[in-house]
């Protein structure tokens, strides 16, 4: 376990603090971990769980961050629903940590999925298939097997209902949720996501150079015990017309007013193809990065642009209204079973 504590430790650098005011909660957060296998290549990811407790908890601090949770505490509950938080690939998997703690402490297990992607970390260049078809292909198939060790292998899986399993997937992630909801998405478009001005995308870092076969191939993945999804800015340019309409779960999606400066998103778009009536939530004022948790001002300049806003907003404001709305979304989406 000394093994895990390391790993919290290096990982929550660039976490916000956590210790302002929540709305009441039922329970304490406690915290553990799992790895699954990375299908395409066999690297052990690691997966931070958060789960209900009402044993004491520790602040874990590195720099001005720090979050209060019980290592490994003794569950509160027999009985929960599991929600899957996943960002996509990203140096800083624990970007959304106030989420996944938010809905812990109010009796909701939450595995927060790291990504990776590229082949050899090692290797000169680092993660070598961000913004290639191999990425894309593989996000659906890692959180697919991130949610078999959390039920399978996990010191908690045997706690989650089966029946009541959501997903949280932003940008990169929400469009591997949409995948594992079942969208088809259309590996051959990757070219407009990694064209000759991919410099300019963030979601496409420049030096990545995309690899696109001739002739497209649908990426299906769909996973039937996923429930219910929340969406923030994910990447829609992947689905075609058409392609959301195995997407029958209930869906909160959300855009940010000035999140989609690349043209990548194309939520508009992904809303009105979408089954059903999904909730449709436009944040006035917000940047791509609003959704994650919000950065110390003293840290801000090292954390570079997921730290900043727009001028005039709030990010902190805004979380407490999120992490509400997504609580209340997943108690009506993922009722109780009798």
């Amino acid at each position: 376990m000394r093994r895990f504590w390391w790993f919290l430790a290096i990982a929550l650098i660039g976490a916000p603090s956590l210790a302002k005011a929540e709305t009441p909660a039922q329970f304490r957060a406690a915290a553990a971990q799992v790895v699954y296998p990375d299908p395409a290549t066999g690297t052990q990811v690691p997966v931070f769980l958060a789960y209900p407790t009402r044993d004491p908890v520790q602040p874990i601090r590195r720099g001005p961050y720090h979050i209060n949770v019980a290592p490994e505490g003794a569950p509160a509950l027999t009985t929960m629903p599991l929600v899957l938080i996943t960002q996509g690939p990203s140096r800083n998997s624990f970007a959304m940590v106030d989420i996944a703690l938010f809905l812990a402490r109010r009796g909701m297990i939450t595995a927060t999925v790291a990504h990776i992607g590229g082949g050899d970390p090692n290797a000169s260049g680092g993660d070598v298939r961000i913004g290639t078809r191999p990425l894309w292909a593989e996000l659906p198939d890692q959180l697919r097997a991130a949610l078999d060790a959390v039920l399978d292998s996990s010191p908690i899986g045997w706690r989650a209902d089966r029946a009541r399993i959501g997903v949280v997937g932003f940008g990169p992630g929400g469009y591997a949720a949409l995948v594992a909801g079942g969208a088809v998405a259309d590996l051959g478009r990757v070219a407009k996501l990694c064209g000759p001005d991919a410099e300019r995308n963030t979601l496409c870092p420049s030096g990545a150079k995309p690899v696109v076969a001739s002739t497209p191939s649908p990426t299906k993945a769909a996973d039937p015990r996923i429930r219910s999804l929340v969406l923030m800015d994910p990447v829609g340019t992947l689905f075609g017309d058409g392609a959301l309409a195995g997407v029958t779960l209930p869906v909160r999606l959300y855009r940010a007013e000035k999140g989609d400066d690349a043209g990548m998103m194309e939520i508009d778009r992904l809303a009105a193809q979408l089954p059903g009536a999904p909730e449709v939530q436009v944040v006035p004022g917000a940047g791509h990065y609003a959704f994650m948790t919000p950065v110390p001002a003293s840290a801000a300049a090292r954390i570079g642009p997921p730290a900043q806003d727009p001028p005039g907003f709030d990010r902190g404001a805004f979380h407490d209204r999120l992490n509400d709305e997504i609580l209340d979304f997943f108690r009506r989406t993922l009722p109780p079973t009798r």
